[in-house]
């Protein structure tokens, strides 16, 4: 196997041969999407359907590594109790840029993240901005999990804390709020005793993002590669991709023996499910141009040619105008232009513009 026709699985799986599907009927929905930045969401749904991007019943969480996600409602405790720690070393990895702060707490990460969780449940019992969320949060969790914020002028919990709290103590985010407002999830049936039904998780992601490595999961879950071996699910069948051992559930394996051809082109948005997988080597082989696809800030969007990533994309707005400027990392011959204006004028559209320019 080959990268190409790794790349032309994934597109097919992820149902990017755009379709009149309803959004909440889009198989890539049963992973998430994320929705980072906001609105986002929105234009990875675009690229699959025909329908309309704004009729669904999805929900908006912080799910995985603390972002903000779209899933279905009623797969959310399932994600929650996946998400679940599996071990402290486990905890640690997920509390990320805040680690060595957590560790000089005296509490550890597992119980920092169920006291927060547990704050959650006794003082957010409705709608409530995140700010004045915070603050009620930091009135109730030990003091050890508080620390003064230059950003915000204030101390309040740790921030990556207060995120992965929220999920696993029934809370969702009010959709198109800046800033956010949490909201209790109806019926929620309580926060995770443990870990359970990461394996299935692990087995979802390897399905839609493709034949992947242990380490590769790992950096997915936020986790270390010993964690994601303790928890590796079964029915999986080696695959070698230009001579790297990956993984893919066996129930794939015909799909990536003989995918569809890609669309010709295609504008992805920053977050797309098509971006999630950390091999960046898959994504992009050049290592000269990691920089310009994954900046430290402002990460752009993905241009898509026959299935490979050709170039990126950064959209500029003034009044009811949109110009989207192309950056090549590869040659993009003129039908492909005409298609990729195309796209760029379904995305002007989809933000409400009059005009739309693609630029070189």
């Amino acid at each position: 196997m080959d990268r190409e026709q790794v790349l032309a699985y994934r597109i097919a799986r992820q149902g990017l041969h755009r379709t009149n599907t309803p959004v909440d009927d889009l198989d890539v929905v049963d992973l998430g999407v994320q929705d980072t930045p906001m609105g986002s969401a929105r234009h990875s749904f675009s690229v699959r359907t025909e329908a309309s991007p704004d009729d669904h019943s999805l929900v908006r969480v912080w799910s995985l590594r603390a972002s903000p996600y779209l899933h279905h409602t009623v797969d959310l405790p399932r994600i929650a109790a996946a998400l679940w720690p599996h071990s402290e070393r486990d905890a640690l990895g997920k509390v990320a840029w805040q680690r060595s702060v957590m560790q000089k707490s005296g509490i550890t990460a597992t119980e920092a993240l169920r006291y927060t969780a547990e704050a959650f449940r006794e003082v957010i019992t409705g709608p409530t901005v995140k700010g004045a969320a915070s603050t009620a949060v930091s009135k109730v969790v030990p003091k050890p999990l508080v620390s003064y914020c230059r950003g915000c002028q204030a101390e309040h919990v740790f921030e990556s804390l207060f995120r992965l709290a929220a999920l696993p103590a029934g809370m969702r985010l009010e959709p198109d709020t800046s800033p956010p407002v949490l909201v209790p999830i109806e019926d929620w049936p309580g926060i995770p005793d443990e870990q359970s039904g990461a394996d299935d998780l692990i087995r979802e992601f390897l399905r839609f993002v493709g034949p992947a490595s242990v380490g590769d999961v790992a950096a997915w879950l936020t986790t270390t590669q010993a964690e994601v071996k303790e928890i590796w699910p079964a029915g999986l069948a080696e695959v070698d991709v230009d001579g790297r051992t990956v993984w893919l559930p066996e129930s794939e394996m015909d799909l990536l023996a003989d995918p569809p051809e890609p669309p010709r082109a295609l504008l992805l948005p920053t977050s797309d499910p098509f971006l999630q997988d950390r091999n960046k080597l898959m994504l992009v082989p050049d290592k000269t141009r990691h920089k310009e696809m994954w900046p430290v800030i402002g990460q752009p969007g993905a241009v898509v040619v026959d299935g490979d990533v050709a170039g990126i994309w950064r959209p500029k707005a003034s009044g009811k105008k949109l110009e989207v400027r192309v950056t090549e990392f590869l040659p993009i011959a003129a039908d492909a232009r005409k298609a990729l204006q195309q796209e760029a004028d379904r995305l002007g559209d989809l933000r409400g513009m009059t005009q739309t320019k693609l630029a070189f």
